[in-house]
């Protein structure tokens, strides 16, 4: 029996299409615990091999499985009808499932497309599920108490692994804190389970020529688990370099940041969403614009780089927070920063407040990327949100922007040269001027791909101005 499992590829251009070349964890994990049981198991991810999955490929599989978010639910429902015409004309059975995040909020959107709905964690059920112990349509996946449980991940089953310089390891599950838009606690639960550092050593070490990306919500909750990782870390070697997702409150400990620094972290992905309190406290983001100002201080003065994500639209935002946040961004020197749209995601409190209120305004859910602007904002237009996140975009990723922070390298580049003489100075870094002149590439990229969005939401608004003169 052969199983083939599909991460589909989500919308082209979309400014984050570097970072979806580092796969789910999902995928690989469940293959991986069918391929210990005796199965031929395959993955392929269309964002790392940058192609759709081939019809040869769908006809070789007994079983197809599809994992997949809101916004790539579209493009696995277009797998899996092709898959079935596939293995029809063949004269041979199908056999569909679907899994992730979408399928777990809203099962009932796919149930229709697949033969079975897998909802929630899936490992400790797939060995079922695939034999047909389990056979019914939506199937309620159990918590996994035990995170050792779960085996190494084997990328070797993963097509196009051999190309991937970013492997993701996952350290833990769930996230004590609840804020409105995430859907993260209605998949994992607020309760945070942890696996043993031996298990993540073991994985860690194996991947001795590659970078590691730590997908947890939130690598540094317990702060004595995290200082005893970064003792074993240290131990592999000066030249292993990693990065992680954190919060702000984590730049109060000092020696904890120098430590991570010394033991190989580059740069920290930090979800500041906002710089107005005001839209913090209507997240329940549990934290203050001070805190993101310092948090920005302090990993940079320690060489570690800083990608904030900012999200605009919330009822609190009016049409001065697009302007003010861009210069917030550039006068704190941030490295790298990714501006997203307030999104209602399936599951999440947002989504419910905003389908309460009527003002979803579509459930296409390829818009659902955190891009596109799919409800209607409080204090302006759809086009007015969705124009304020590309005038960020365009302020932040400009040529300009990156001659001259590329210019200030230059000189104190010559400045620490003559100071590292007595001294030991780190050597500005030339990578922000390089993020921000090809980011400039990929916003324009993006503009001109979704030119046909951005007319939908200037006629809803065309729209609505006649009505209110009418």
């Amino acid at each position: 029996m052969k199983i083939l499992f599909v991460e589909p590829r989500g919308a082209y251009a979309n400014v984050f299409e570097k970072s979806m070349s580092i796969p789910m964890l999902g995928p690989v994990y469940l293959s991986t615990i069918l391929k210990n049981a005796g199965f031929n198991v395959s993955i392929i991810n269309e964002n790392i091999l940058r192609r759709k999955v081939t019809g040869k490929e769908l006809a070789a599989a007994d079983i197809l499985c599809v994992s997949c978010m809101t916004a790539t639910i579209k493009r696995g429902k277009e797998i899996a009808k092709e898959y079935k015409s596939i293995r029809k004309l063949l004269g041979e059975k199908s056999r569909s499932i679907i899994g992730g995040i979408h399928a777990s909020m809203l099962p009932e959107d796919v149930a229709d497309d697949f033969d079975q709905v897998f909802v929630g964690e899936a490992e400790n059920d797939i060995v079922d599920v695939i034999t047909g112990k389990r056979n019914e349509k939506i199937i309620k996946g159990s918590p996994v108490t035990d995170l050792d449980s779960i085996p190494v991940p084997d990328f070797s089953l993963l097509k196009g692994w051999q190309d991937i310089k970013v492997v993701p390891i996952m350290t833990s599950r769930g996230c004590p804190y609840n804020c409105n838009f995430c859907s993260v606690t209605e998949m994992f639960g607020r309760g945070y389970r942890t696996r043993s550092i031996d298990k993540v050593m073991e994985e860690f070490e194996i991947h001795k020529d590659k970078k590691i990306f730590f997908v947890d919500d939130h690598f540094v909750v317990n702060k004595k688990r995290t200082n005893e990782m970064l003792d074993r870390i240290a131990g592999c070697g000066e030249n292993k370099t990693w990065s992680a997702q954190l919060r702000t409150e984590v730049s109060r400990d000092l020696p904890l940041v120098r430590k991570m620094r010394k033991n190989g972290c580059n740069m920290v992905y930090i979800g500041f969403e906002s710089i107005n309190p005001e839209s913090l406290e209507e997240m329940n983001k549990k934290q203050s614009v001070e805190d993101i100002s310092r948090s920005i201080r302090i990993f940079q003065e320690n060489g570690i780089f800083v990608h904030g994500m900012f999200m605009f639209g919330s009822d609190s935002d009016n049409k001065n927070i697009f302007k003010a946040t861009s210069k917030f961004c550039l006068d704190s020197g941030i490295t790298s920063v990714q501006y997203m749209i307030l999104t209602p995601l399936p599951g999440t409190e947002l989504y419910r407040k905003l389908e309460n209120e009527k003002r979803i305004l579509h459930k296409k859910w390829e818009y659902y990327d955190a891009m596109h602007v799919v409800f209607k904002p409080r204090n302006f237009t759809p086009a007015e949100l969705q124009q304020g996140m590309i005038d960020s975009f365009s302020e932040f990723y400009s040529y300009t922007e990156s001659i001259n922070e590329a210019m200030n390298a230059v000189f104190n580049s010559v400045f620490v040269f003559f100071k590292r003489m007595y001294s030991n100075v780190r050597f500005p870094s030339f990578i922000p001027p390089l993020i921000k002149w090809f980011g400039h590439k990929i916003v324009k990229n993006w503009i001109s791909y979704n030119k046909d969005y951005l007319i939908y939401l200037n006629k809803l608004d065309f729209r609505k101005n006649r009505q209110e003169k009418l």
